[in-house]
């Protein structure tokens, strides 16, 4: 218990080393331009949206928490990674990548550019160049990245549905609705690595079997293991039309959770294989593409869930603490009708709610079809607003439907939102 307690203990000392490193603080930064842009598609003024700077502290909190629980499992399992200058490069990297699009950001781009460069670039002479010595344990690479997306799998599950932003569009000519989840954690990690040499400080015994990732033998009794303060940023960029936005999110997230488990196990079993290597560098990143790729293809060939309805009126927005929360209505509902007067239109709803009556049964129809009756009571002054937002018939359009997967940030830079 005490070995455990003194490991959580130098765990958070790394980690506080981290969040306040500048390289954290540029990442920060990035997170707040993204959320602000992200924002920036509230058209429909959804009255309980956080705030950029309340979104961004959730994040960091978040970030900071799976920090400490991915470098936990880092540290407990024994997953080291080579201590070398080549490290800092893979948040650089990111952020160029994200240029090109917001979802390349995820480091599973950039740690397989920098693992491939560790296998090809070992000083070695070309053309009269003497090329670097990009020296990178690549096993501990992949392990690191199966890590962070072990974390950003449970982050995706749990919240990635959390604050989305309904974005409306037009398909074949009619109105639909879909969601837009973008999140983005900035990550302090304290990640194991190797070095020779004596070690200063207080030493742990960890058991036989640790580290899990194994140098030769050799290696092994002439090293120890230290901590190194380090900040990625995991992301998670998708628009659906077609799923309600929680049943995405936890779809991502369990695909995820399995795609981390793999690219764990590849790393376990590579170590100095570099045939395993390579195939796990290159299935860092195709795989985590390809989930995302399926996402699109399920997009394409199934229909879009809120949709507006010929007669009655679309939720397209519950604002909490709001008289419609409070009676069980969902977003995506129809509301069909209001004291057994049946809902035409939009016009016709706000005609119906000037009545202000004090008493209202409410039928609304779910995306199965299912009826329902609200009763909602407002005695004695009535009732002229039920707290939601509802799917407008001629709705301002930010995004072609057919773009939307294709938003990178120099096309958040470059094509500003038209007031």
């Amino acid at each position: 218990m005490n070995q455990l307690l003194e490991i959580i203990h130098i765990t958070l000392i790394a980690i506080s080393k981290s969040v306040y490193n500048y390289w954290f603080l540029i990442v920060v930064w990035t997170v707040y331009f993204l959320i602000k842009k992200i924002y920036s598609t509230n058209i429909y003024n959804v009255e309980d949206a956080k705030s950029p700077i309340g979104s961004l502290v959730e994040s960091m909190l978040q970030g900071i928490l799976v920090g400490i629980i991915g470098s936990l499992m880092i540290i407990l399992t024994g997953l080291p990674i080579n201590s070398t200058v080549y490290i800092i490069y893979l948040l650089p990297i990111s952020l160029v990548l994200s240029l090109i699009q917001v979802r390349y950001i995820c480091i599973s781009y950039s740690a397989a550019v920098m693992g491939l460069l560790a296998l090809i670039l070992n000083g070695q002479t070309m053309f009269g160049i003497v090329l670097p010595n990009v020296d990178i344990n690549v096993a501990g690479l992949i392990a690191l990245v199966g890590v962070l997306h072990l974390m950003e799998s449970l982050l995706i599950y749990f919240v990635g549905a959390h604050d989305c932003m309904p974005i409306i569009c037009k398909k074949e000519g009619k109105i639909i609705q879909g969601h837009i989840l973008q999140k983005y954690w900035p990550i302090p990690l304290a990640i194991l690595f190797a070095t020779a040499g004596e070690a200063s400080g207080n030493v742990i015994q960890m058991p036989d079997w640790w580290p899990l990732l194994k140098p030769s033998q050799l290696m092994l009794n002439t090293l120890y293991f230290g901590l190194m303060p380090f900040v990625g940023i995991l992301g998670y960029s998708t628009v659906t039309f077609s799923e309600q936005p929680e049943k995405r999110a936890k779809k991502t997230g369990i695909m995820l959770f399995l795609y981390s488990m793999l690219i764990i196990s590849i790393a376990v079993l590579a170590k100095e294989n570099w045939v395993l290597m390579v195939i796990g560098l290159v299935l860092m990143a195709v795989l985590h593409e390809a989930i995302m790729l399926l996402e699109q293809r399920y997009e394409k060939r199934n229909k879009p869930i809120y949709t507006l309805p010929d007669r009655g009126i679309r939720i397209m927005h519950v604002i909490q603490g709001g008289i419609a929360e409070k009676v069980g209505m969902k977003k995506g509902q129809i509301i069909k009708k209001i004291n057994d007067l049946e809902v035409i239109n939009t016009q016709h709803f706000k005609e119906l709610m000037d009545n202000k009556w004090t008493f209202m049964w409410i039928e609304t129809e779910n995306l199965n079809q299912e009826l329902r009756t609200h009763e909602i009571k407002a005695y004695p002054a009535g009732l002229d607003s039920l707290g939601i937002k509802i799917l407008p018939e001629t709705p301002r359009i930010l995004f072609k439907y057919e773009s939307l997967k294709k938003v990178g940030v120099l096309d958040l830079i470059r094509h500003k939102i038209k007031k």
